[in-house]
């Protein structure tokens, strides 16, 4: 089993699933505390975790939708995700 933090997995990604790949475990850890383990996947065909998609993703379809704006009583992002960090998530 292979152990890393958050930033030493974003460094070196490509070697860690190479060694995923060999059938290694690997622990990501934030604070020395483990948030995810990552795990070669052998057959997808008989995954229940691997579903395709219901239908094909159309990107024009997406772009055609208009932008919207938040209204102005709405939190900004970064208050959003200091909410989401403060409640533990």
């Amino acid at each position: 089993m292979i152990t890393a933090t958050v930033s030493d997995t974003k460094n070196r990604l490509s070697e860690l699933l190479f060694q995923v790949q060999a059938g290694e475990s690997l622990i990501i850890t934030d604070l020395e505390t483990p948030v995810a383990r990552v795990e070669r996947i052998c057959a997808t065909s008989d995954n229940p975790h691997i579903l395709p998609a219901k239908k094909e993703w159309n990107a024009a379809a997406i772009l055609r939708h208009p932008i919207t704006a938040a209204s102005e009583d709405s939190p900004s992002i970064v208050e959003t995700v200091s909410e989401e960090r403060d409640s533990g998530w």
